[in-house]
Formats: structure tokens, sequence, C-alpha cells
């Protein structure tokens, strides 16, 4: 039964999203046969395609490689989003991991702003998908030999991937190529080092001279360990640089390529330029963490119900809560330094850096205008809401982490002793080298973007929940657990699923005109 289960299960997934995903579309074209906001230029450009015409539109600044895929399959597919979403971090070919896998791959396909416009002719889907397959090569080409054939591949990817939109290149070179760097040090050198057992000077030397990475997990680090994470990486690469150029050098040939657009091109967007000129847009990397717990509240939320744990009488509903809902995970409470400097540059970022954009204040379609209608109501909205931004950041931080075990006893000796003697089964707790690459890479990202868009943290919030470990994740609770069962993916799902049918009902069913366009329906949307 169990290897039945495990071999229907990602096709169970794929016909759930493609399910769902195309009564979403038929929905639409029924309701909104004419093209609608940025359709309007999209469908125009792909039918002059369709007939020879080469031209472009100025109005269009993103590349035409959604477009183009039209000549040869016609209007896109609103189910061809949902395969990405099983490429994930690899794992073991076990029958609990593909279960697990292949529900949280049918989450990932529901993230709303991404769904939404599975119904629309827009390039969010398309480029989604071919990140994801870029990062699934990378992920195999690091279980694996490397060799000149995957590097062809890992440009060729890229290049495709630019084909969508501009902002790929740091998903699909800087990403990769930092995770490489810190994988190939650690594979390079002979045992990996933990920064709590030795001196900061001795630390240093071991990876200057060894080549050694001072990495730990998540769960178990603390600001000093960020830093010096940095350092001996830092060192490790410079005693090392052969081999560092030698895993980079597909990835620095690529951006070589983007760049060589850029000079061609005049700048990075297409078309009208005026509209999207690049700044520094900081309070980018506030906004985004609200945006991660709100769609992921199933998996944060067991954070915020650790503290009300203990006040409930032992029995079946509290242990019921603790092995479905909050897990092994126990957070970290957070530390003083590394909040009041979050505190204190967010509010700086906030003060100095907020940036409006005038489509956002203009246009009362996109649920962003709301949310900074609330934040301009009062001067004082804006600093208030940074305390809230940091809350969200350290929840979505926390949920990266796992330990093996919650009873007191030292949780790095057991997940040693876990990881020595049982076979990871799901995802595991995450180190803090990818937190600190994915942190900045978000950060590349979003922070040159003006205006505030939804779609914007897309692939962010993606790379993000794909390493979030399940409750089952851990060897130790695995090995004495009797399921492998994740009620917080269900609940997920139930969620998503009901914000995708609130936000399908208003773009549907409760339609507006603006007194300078009579009797045209202006819909709500993300």
């Amino acid at each position: 039964m169990s290897s039945l289960l495990r071999n229907c299960a990602i096709p169970t997934a794929f016909l759930g999203i493609a399910t769902i995903s195309a009564t979403w579309y038929n929905i639409v074209s029924k309701h909104v046969p004419e093209p609608y906001l940025d359709e309007f230029f999209h469908i125009p450009q792909a039918q002059k395609y369709c007939n020879g015409d080469w031209t472009w539109d100025p109005k269009i600044t993103t590349p035409p490689g959604f477009i183009l895929r039209t000549l040869r399959k016609g209007r896109p597919s609103s189910q061809s989003h949902s395969k990405a979403k099983q490429h994930g971090p690899e794992q073991d070919d076990t029958d609990t991991t593909t279960i697990l896998d292949a529900h949280s791959a049918l989450n990932v396909s529901l993230l709303p702003p991404l769904f939404f416009f599975s119904g629309l002719y827009y390039t969010d889907v398309m480029s989604t998908l071919v990140v994801l397959v870029t990062y699934d090569a990378f992920l195999k080409r690091q279980k694996g030999r490397k060799s000149f054939h995957e590097d062809i591949l890992s440009v060729v990817l890229g290049i495709f991937a630019l084909w969508f939109r501009q902002t790929n290149i740091f998903w699909v070179a800087v990403f990769p190529a930092a995770l490489a760097v810190v994988n190939s040090l650690q594979n390079n050198s002979s045992k990996p080092l933990v920064s709590d057992k030795r001196t900061l000077s001795a630390i240093l030397s071991k990876s200057w001279n060894d080549g050694v990475v001072c990495d730990t997990y998540i769960q178990d680090a603390g600001i000093t360990d960020y830093l010096i994470f940095l350092l001996s990486t830092c060192l490790a690469a410079l005693g090392r640089p052969i081999l560092v150029l030698r895993v980079i050098a597909p990835y620095v040939f690529l951006v070589g390529i983007f760049a060589a657009f850029v000079v061609w091109n005049g700048g990075v967007v297409l078309g009208d330029k005026s509209a999207h000129v690049a700044t520094i847009h900081l309070p980018q990397m506030l906004y985004i963490w609200p945006y991660i717990v709100l769609f992921s509240a199933p998996l944060t939320g067991g954070l915020l119900l650790q503290p009300l744990i203990s006040l409930l009488p032992k029995g079946k509903p509290r242990g019921f809560i603790q092995d479905n809902l909050v897990g092994p995970t126990k957070a970290q409470i957070p530390h003083i330094i590394p909040a009041a400097l979050f505190l204190a540059l967010g509010t700086a970022a906030v003060h100095y850096n907020t940036i409006i954009h005038p489509y956002t204040l203009a246009d009362n379609r996109h649920y962003v205008f709301y949310v900074f209608r609330i934040l301009r109501r009062n001067p004082l909205n804006k600093y208030a809401a940074v305390p809230f931004y940091y809350v969200c950041a350290w929840i979505t931080v926390q949920s990266l982490g796992s330990e093996p075990g919650s009873d007191g006893t030292n949780t790095k000796q057991k997940r040693e002793k876990a990881d020595a003697t049982a076979s990871p089964v799901g995802r595991q707790p995450s180190q803090i080298s990818f937190f600190i690459v994915w942190l900045a890479t978000t950060t590349l990202s979003v922070v040159s973007a003006p205006l505030v868009e939804p779609r914007y943290f897309i692939i962010p919030w993606i790379i993000w929940r794909l390493h979030v470990p399940d409750i089952s994740a851990t060897p130790f609770r695995r090995s004495a657990s009797k399921t492998s069962f994740d009620l917080r993916l269900v609940l997920e799902t139930v969620w998503l699923l009901a914000i995708n049918a609130l936000i399908a009902y208003n773009f549907l069913y409760r339609g507006f005109s603006w007194p300078n366009e009579p009797g045209k329906v202006q819909r709500f949307l993300w």
C-alpha cells in the first residue's frame, strides 16, 4: 500500500493542480473574455508575432519568452506551472518523502499571487517554472560529478530563464553560484568546523589553511555564528581560488551575457524605461516578511502556539497539538542585539527610503493600494509597522530550523547521532549558509524595484518554502513516531484554497467602474 501511495503521490498532486488551475482558467475566460490590464499589451504583441510582425510594443518591459512560447503552443496552459513545484531540494527516494514532497508541490502551486495569474496571460507562471527547473538542475549537479556538459546546461537554462524576466539573473546565476561555492568548500574540507568548539582565531586559521567553512543549523545559531560563517567562507574561498573559479565559471559567463544585453539595450528593462527606473528601495526587505508569514500561516503558526502549549493540561489535546501543529521545533527566544539592529535599521529605511510609486497610488484595483492607504493614514503607521516586520522576520527564519527533540536534553548531540544512524526523511533543517545566500539573493532581486508588487516575492517565497522542514523530517522524531503525516500541509492546502477563492470571487464578482470610464468593469487583483 505504501508503494502505491508513493507511486500515485506526484501524479495525484499534478492532476489536482491541473484540475484546479484549468477550472480557474475556464472561469476567467468565460467571465473576462476581453484582455484585462497587462493582457491589453501582451495579447496584441503575441498576435503580432503569430502574424510575422516582430515590432515590439514599448509598453512591455519584460522579455518576450512567454510570448514566443505562444507561437508554438498557443495561449499558455494554466497547468504548466504545477510540474515545476516537483523540483524541490533532492531527497532520499522513500515513501514518506515522496508523499510529503508531492503534497508540498501542490501547496506551492497554490501560492495565491502565482496561482491567480495562471488564468491570465502573464509571464509569472512560465518565469517561475524555468527558474525552478534551473534550480533542480543545480541540485542534481551538486549531487553528482561536475562536467563540462552540466556547465553548458546551467548556462543554457539560465539564458532561457532570462527570456522571461530580467531579475531571474539573481536566481539562476548569483544564488546557485554562492551555494555552489559553499558546497564545494565544505566537500573539499575533511571535516566541518563547529564554531563553539574553537576560538575565533583557531576557526579563521583552520578556514585559511584547510579551507574549512564554519556552518551550522539555523536552530543552533546565534548572531556570532552568522558572522563567523561569513569570515570563514571568505578566508576559505581566498585560500582556494582555483576551486572557486572552477565552480562559478558557468555562472560568471551567464552574468557576462546578461551584462552584454544590458549594454546593448541601454538598460535592464525593455521598452519604456522611464516607468521602471532602477533605484534603491530597502523597505522591500521589510514588506517580504509579512508576505511570507501570511501565505505560510499553517507552517509558521506553530511557533506562536509554543508558549501556549505549556498552559494546556497534559492529555490527548495537548499531545495532538504538539505532534501535529507545533512539532519538534523549539524556537530560540529573540536575541536583543539582532532585534535592536533590525528595529533601528528598519526604522531608518522606512524614514529615509520609503518609496511609493505613482502607479501604486493611482490604481485602486491592486491590493497593495489599500495596504499603503493604511500605512499613509497616519504618519506614525509606517514606523509602528517595523516591530511587526521584525516578528514576521523572526518567525520566517525560525521556521527554517527544527530540533530533533524538545525535552531539554542536548539537541545538538541528538542531531549528530540521528544524522549518523538514520536516513534523512523529508526536508532537513536548513543551515545558516542557505539562509544568508537566500537573503542576499532576495535583496538583490527586489530592492532595485521602486514598485511594490506581490509578484516580485513569488520566487523568494517558493525557494524559502521548499526548505521549510516537515514536522516528520527530523530523523530523531521519525524513528520514534508512528506516522509521517504532517497535518500542517493539509491546513496549508485549505488555507491557500480559501485565499484563492476569496481573491477569485473579488476578481470575478465584485467589479466596479471608474467615473472617467463609465460602463467599463474594473476588477481587483494582486
